[in-house]
């Protein structure tokens, strides 16, 4: 019984720990012009600890492997970042400019995350990362350059029955703005006639609601669904709620 009370106690004061460090990074989503009073935008950091903390932000080039998962790389190029380094005190806030610099002629959509990343500071400066339990909060937003025209294109490529009871579904985004698939629906239909209407996370796992960048095509393994005649030739469609305003 002992045992178990200091171990609650422990956990107690990390969670108490992590509470004392907790800060607020908003909003997490924006879009840049490439020019004008639109190509700066603001974010907030809120410290809502009773500590000074220090925050990094920086920029990320965005984009999607072959499986939809993110892959990231150094965006500093793109991005003026006014202040990049902060300290903050207990209880306020501060304001981050960011200025896109990059590319004046943008004919598809580029994709960033702006990310705001806690680093160990205790006593008046930068304390050593070495401690056993550094409860640092990091926020990514995303943060997305427009096209002048956008065009929505989100189709269905190759689909293979793997073997497994699981069938492969290619998705290729032909548009050139990022796509949320909101609400999505995939309707599968076989050589022998059979046809499915799929939807929701279960049925659909990694596709829906998912977001495929501009440009990307990647590929989710699904259940094989009942109804649908295995290792047949199959055809498919999607169907989902775009709103680029809501992105």
């Amino acid at each position: 019984m002992r045992h178990k009370s200091i171990v609650i106690m422990f956990l107690l004061s990390i969670l108490a720990c992590a509470t004392l460090s907790a800060f607020q990074f908003e909003p997490l989503v924006q879009s840049f012009d490439v020019s004008g009073a639109d190509a700066t935008r603001t974010f907030t950091i809120t410290n809502d600890s009773d500590d000074i903390i220090a925050v990094v932000v920086s920029a990320l080039v965005r984009t999607q492997d072959g499986e939809g998962n993110e892959v990231n790389s150094d965006a500093s190029r793109y991005f003026n970042i006014q202040p990049a380094r902060i300290l903050i005190q207990p209880q306020s806030s501060q304001i981050v400019r960011v200025q896109y610099r990059g590319p004046r002629t943008v004919t598809r959509e580029l994709s960033f995350r702006i990310v705001a990343e806690q680093i160990p500071y205790s006593q008046g400066r930068i304390a050593s990362s070495g401690s056993m339990f550094n409860f640092l909060y990091v926020f990514r937003a995303s943060a997305y350059v427009l096209p002048n025209q956008i065009q929505e294109s989100v189709r269905v490529g190759a689909l293979q029955d793997n073997g497994d009871g699981t069938l492969a579904v290619t998705l290729a985004n032909n548009g050139n703005v990022h796509q949320i698939l909101y609400d999505c629906q995939l309707t599968i239909k076989d050589a022998e006639g059979g046809s499915v209407t799929l939807s929701g996370s279960d049925a659909l796992p990694g596709i829906s609601g998912s977001n495929i960048l501009a440009g990307m095509t990647w590929t989710k393994d699904i259940p094989l669904p009942d109804g649908l005649a295995a290792g047949s030739t199959y055809s498919a469609s999607i169907e989902y709620d775009f709103d680029i305003e809501n992105q």
